[in-house]
């Protein structure tokens, strides 16, 4: 009776581990915060006839994985990330000069999130991809998203706008001039007006062959 007692004991233990292992691998035990680490928040496969917008993860990160859905995971950008605008009228449409922006940086820092973009699994018959900024909402209210790069020309760094919910006049840029090239991967500057969290809508096309596109795709920033 005891060796079977312990047999049924061992089964029953075994039956809770497998359901345990269900229940961390699904669902909402999957979200994460991301602060730290190179990470291209928008990551464009082309499969098939599908054209997929997700997050790619490289080592350092966990989990490692070329499709980490935004659905349910916050990228981060701490309160003392931050740059004042530059006076100057290249500048003007990030915002007024000596305001505060929080940024996710386009050169690599150890310290702070990595932020790229990458078509490299979209192929050249398939490129560019027009990348269109759908909405971006804060709360609380009025918060502004900027995606932008910069070069040195000397020593003037010079800005290039490639998305921005900015409404001033002649600075909203919903789509990114001239598509994204395919076979390609880069990092921007992440910008953000305000503390809050922000949820940031992005749609992807495939402007050529099949004219495959993501439909909209959600992400949540969490600035501060």
């Amino acid at each position: 009776m005891k060796l079977l007692s312990r047999m049924l004991a061992a089964a029953a233990a075994a039956t809770l581990g497998a359901v345990a292992s269900v229940t961390m691998l699904s669902g909402p035990a999957l979200a994460a915060t991301y602060s730290t680490g190179h990470i291209d928040i928008l990551d464009l496969d082309y499969e098939g006839t599908a054209l997929s917008l997700n997050a790619k993860t490289y080592a350092g990160v966990t989990p490692v994985t070329d499709d980490l859905s935004p659905s349910g995971n916050v990228f981060r950008v701490l309160s003392s990330w931050t740059t004042t605008v530059p006076s100057g009228s290249s500048w003007s449409c990030l915002g007024p000069a000596g305001s505060t922006m929080y940024v996710l940086p386009q050169d690599y820092d150890a310290a702070k999130l990595y932020p790229g973009w990458n078509t490299e699994d979209v192929a050249s018959a398939q490129g560019p991809v027009k990348l269109e900024l759908v909405s971006a909402t804060s709360n609380p209210p009025g918060g502004r998203f900027t995606l932008y790069t910069t070069v040195k020309s000397g020593l003037v760094v010079v800005p290039t706008f490639r998305l921005n919910s900015n409404t001033a006049a002649g600075c909203n840029l919903p789509v990114w001039p001239g598509g994204i090239s395919a076979g390609g991967h880069g990092h921007s500057n992440f910008a953000f007006s305000q503390l809050g969290t922000y949820t940031v809508t992005f749609k992807a096309t495939a402007q050529n062959g099949s004219g495959a596109t993501t439909g909209n795709v959600v992400y949540t920033f969490q600035v501060g």
